[in-house]
């Protein structure tokens, strides 16, 4: 056993370049300040048994002799283990249970390596995974399988990602998922960290209902849509499923309750636009709107108007900017707003702002619904007369990174959604102030007779054949796991309603 040290000190140099193929634990090892405990014999028995079973799967670990245990007020021992005292670059972190000192994960840390390397081939990683993991958790590999065709939809240029889900009752669990790394030699760099799933109650299979059930009931959610084709001049009609993609496999309901395409009744008040005629205005309108006071720290402005827009929430399939006057801003740390004016007016018709110093501390302090509120509130002041009935497309997505809800609402044609006849809406999470706004603008074309569509059992046919359902579980409340059917993909499911074929803007293919 090497000797256990009880020095604690900031890893990996942030000018130091840094390749890591470990898991989510044992990347902690960074940049921060870290609370240090006494070390207790208890400890070291814990960190002891920890290292020996690394040491029978990581042959490599010999050659990291010099051992270090980092402390932190978590469930975790992190043990770093050193080629040499000087060399902290290059090291092979473990992460252990702070209670019996089972090993978790792992991960190797190393220095770049700038020469261009051939990855192991993809079979043979996958055979050197599962060896591994029949080495870490017995010849059962404790219920996890290859998920899928096993390769991760991850690549950092160093290794193969080979991914592992557990199977409960013969269906997928995929909230417990693994993930081993295999280098260019074959050897495994990094497993991550599997779920504790002990103590999960998993809803049994007796009462689900048959796939051809579910099947009938997915087709129910298959609505009808018009989107604007790249021609610019007709509307596809179009099918797309309009809920969370999982059906409680018991009821065949949505299982997330949530608004997808629900009604909004907008009732306008009649307020004037808001007007910016000089950079000026426009500055003073977002402060007033978003809280963003442009005069504080090191704001840099630009008029890039001819130019796109740097914040878009949402694909734009007409060049909207063309002929308006497009004000941005930025700090170092990247782009923080931007306003599309109409010159001849002053009236504003876009605008987002971005306030990074503040989403990267905020707490979210709205629920959806309250956001939602926020957002159908600046509809009435925003909608022109005779707007009317509008549909929430989905429910208001919650975005970590900028502490904003995003909600689209759009116009119908024939009672059918257009989805470019579109609203955008950005509530601030914290505070629930308007941080963006993209108002609605018709583009008229050719709409398709909605009478000639396919049948919704056609088109979730046609969905289907390409995407079948899975019943998978998930878990939707602490300790308990519900059995749900899934449809993955889907961003690409859209089916032509004339054709029953998958539709992609842009594309002349037929899938």
């Amino acid at each position: 056993m090497k000797k256990v040290t009880h020095a604690v000190f900031l890893l990996m140099a942030a000018t130091i370049a840094m390749s890591s193929s470990s898991g989510a634990l044992a990347s902690e090892n960074t940049l921060e300040k870290i609370k240090v405990e006494q070390m207790t014999p208890e400890i070291n028995k814990l960190v002891e048994k920890g290292v020996k079973k690394a040491a029978s799967l990581i042959p490599y670990l010999k050659d990291y002799p010099v051992t270090e245990v980092v402390l932190k007020d978590t469930p975790y021992l992190l043990v770093n283990n050193y080629k040499s005292r000087e060399n902290n670059a290059e090291f092979v972190a473990l992460v252990l249970d702070k209670n019996t000192g089972e090993l978790l994960e792992f991960g190797k840390y190393e220095l770049n390596n700038q020469t261009s390397q051939t990855l192991y081939p993809i079979d043979k990683s996958k055979e050197v995974a599962i060896s591994f993991m029949k080495k870490w958790y017995g010849e059962d590999m404790a219920g996890y399988q290859l998920d899928g065709d096993g390769v991760a939809k991850v690549f950092d240029g160093q290794t193969n990602t080979i991914q592992f889900v557990r199977v409960i009752n013969g269906v997928p669990f995929p909230d417990d998922m693994i993930q081993v790394q295999v280098d260019h030699e074959g050897q495994i760099t990094g497993k991550s960290l599997g779920m504790n799933s002990e103590k999960i109650s998993f809803a049994k299979l007796d009462q689900i209902l048959s796939k051809e059930k579910a099947v009938k009931q997915l087709a129910t959610y298959m609505q009808l849509r018009y989107s604007l084709d790249q021609n610019g001049k007709t509307y596809k009609l179009l099918y797309v499923p309009a809920f969370s993609g999982m059906l409680d496999a018991v009821s065949g309901k949505d299982s997330v309750n949530k608004p997808y395409h629900s009604k909004v009744n907008v009732i306008p008040k009649g307020t004037s636009k808001p007007v910016a005629k000089s950079r000026e205005e426009a500055q003073v309108y977002l402060t007033q709107r978003t809280g963003y006071d442009f005069a504080k720290g090191n704001v840099f402005f630009e008029d890039l108007t001819g130019e796109k827009p740097v914040i878009i929430k949402y694909f734009w399939k007409t060049n909207k900017w063309e002929g308006r006057t497009n004000y941005s801003w930025r700090t170092d740390d990247g782009w923080i707003g931007s306003m599309l004016i109409e010159p001849k007016t002053g009236s504003i018709v876009n605008y987002h702002v971005i306030d990074t110093s503040v989403s990267k501390t905020a707490t979210k302090k709205l629920t959806q619904e309250q956001a939602l509120q926020l957002a159908i509130n600046e509809l009435a002041e925003i909608a022109p007369a005779g707007t009317g009935e509008l549909l929430l497309l989905q429910p208001g997505e919650y975005d970590e990174s900028t502490d904003q809800y995003a909600f689209y609402f759009v116009r119908q044609e024939q009672g059918i959604p257009v989805e470019d006849w579109l609203t955008h809406i950005s509530i601030n999470g914290s505070n629930g102030k308007v941080m963006g706004i993209d108002l609605n603008e018709k583009v008229e074309g050719v709409m398709t007779d909605p009478k000639k569509a396919i049948s919704q059992e056609e088109a979730a046919a046609a969905l289907l054949k390409k995407y079948p359902l899975q019943l998978q579980y998930i878990l939707q409340e602490e300790g308990k796991a519900s059995l749900v059917y899934t449809l993955p993909m889907l961003f690409d499911a859209k089916i032509d309603a004339l054709t029953g074929e998958f539709y992609t803007y842009g594309s002349t293919k037929k899938e």
